[in-house]
This record gives C-alpha cells, sequence and structure tokens, in this order.
C-alpha cells in the first residue's frame, strides 16, 4: 500500500460517514440536533491541523541541536574545494 493509498483511505474513513450525515441519507436525532456543527467540522478539523503544523515547526526550530564538528569538517571540505577550484584555474570575486 502506498502512502497515497494510505491517505486516501484515511480520507474516505471521514469523508462516507460525513457525506452521508451531510446529504440527509443518515439522520438521527442526534445529526438533526448537531447538524451546524457537522457541517463546520472539516474547518475546525483544518485549524487544528494549522496550530499543529505551526507549533511543530517552531518547536523544533526552537529545539535544533547544533553540531561544531560537523560544521568544522564542511567549512574545511569548502576551504579544500576552493583550494581545488583554484588549482585548476578558477577565479573567485572576492
Amino acid at each position: 500500500m502506498t502512502n497515497l493509498q494510505r491517505w486516501l483511505f484515511y480520507a474516505s474513513l471521514f469523508a462516507i460517514p460525513y457525506l452521508s450525515v451531510l446529504l440527509g441519507t443518515v439522520q438521527t436525532q442526534l445529526t438533526t440536533k448537531y447538524f451546524l456543527h457537522i457541517q463546520l467540522l472539516p474547518l475546525a478539523l483544518l485549524v487544528i491541523f494549522g496550530i499543529y503544523s505551526v507549533w511543530t515547526v517552531l518547536y523544533r526550530t526552537l529545539t535544533f541541536n547544533d553540531c561544531p564538528v560537523a560544521a568544522k569538517e564542511l567549512q574545511d571540505e569548502i576551504l579544500e574545494a576552493r583550494k581545488d577550484l583554484i588549482a585548476q584555474g578558477f577565479r573567485f570575486r572576492d
């Protein structure tokens, strides 16, 4: 099962009961009483997902770990590549 198939399956688990209530196929006292809430449910889920996404990005940004050893290795590799390019005749602007 691919990710697309999995997400389509999850979406159908929500969409089929939601549409059956929305289109009036399923009518109970509960669905009639809370019909406006049911209509606004996708919007509420979208807002909750947006808040979760922003929270996750902010949390991961604030708790990002520095790695000085890897940074030093990367700087050394950049200098080595620069020297190699200069040896091959490339001229840098700075």
